[in-house]
């Protein structure tokens, strides 16, 4: 396992999970090359960690071998009103990590049969998946799609984190995310159907109005998805 990606992660547990994530990484590097390979990314803080840190492997992989900066591709699937500011942060990760970005409106299903045709060579999407995520608790790192749906290898690299290493990740290592989780925003989801977590509402001593949080903040991790209906 290659350990020189990041600095010393000073939370032990924290510390394990990532090096764990970049072998998965790597071993999917190993399996695929980078033309058949996208990481999966709508704006949310989950997929944002796995951006970076393939952004890392990628790039660590392919330095030595190549003058020429390895294609990176990533998937937005258009599937629901999004709010401006994560449309915004997508664009903005877009020209940070110089992405070859696939967008493509329609429902999940539908996007990934639209992306067998555009993009034939894709076999591989990197997923910001953890195991608390609705209907992902039997997921391994890598899982084939199932039966009814276009044949994909779904790699994700962070199953066992919880909400707590996302946000000690991202806050460690300064990568930039969308501006909403500075909001109260805890999960984000349908424009029409997120709102910032009551949980991290508080009140404003010097102005008397009500205010939140940022999401990082959040203790009880059970009611990350609390403001979405």
């Amino acid at each position: 396992m290659t350990v020189e990606y990041l600095p010393l992660i000073r939370d032990s547990d924290l510390a394990e999970k990532v090096r764990h994530s970049f072998d998965i990484l790597e071993q999917c590097l190993t399996r695929y090359s980078p033309n058949q390979i996208a990481v999966a990314f709508n704006g949310g803080k989950d997929c944002t960690v796995v951006l970076h840190q393939y952004s890392l492997v990628l790039n660590k992989t392919f330095a030595q071998t190549t003058s020429k900066k390895p294609l990176f591709r990533a998937l937005f699937i258009h599937n629901k009103p999004q709010f401006e500011s994560v449309l915004q942060f997508i664009d903005e990760s877009t020209k940070h990590y110089e992405l070859d970005l696939i967008r493509i409106d329609d429902r999940i299903k539908d996007a990934l049969f639209q992306l067998k045709s555009s993009h034939p060579d894709i076999q591989c999407i990197i997923m910001g998946t953890r195991l608390t995520d609705p209907y992902s608790s039997d997921l391994r790192h890598f899982s084939s799609t199932d039966p009814t749906w276009p044949e994909y290898m779904r790699c994700n690299p962070i199953l066992n984190y919880s909400y707590k290493n996302i946000w000690t990740f991202l806050r460690e290592f300064k990568v930039s995310y969308c501006s909403m989780y500075d909001q109260g925003f805890t999960s984000l989801g349908d424009q029409e159907r997120t709102i910032p977590n009551i949980r991290l509402q508080y009140k404003n001593h010097d102005t008397g109005l009500m205010e939140y949080k940022p999401a990082y903040m959040l203790d009880d991790e059970v009611s990350e998805r609390d403001g979405r209906e």
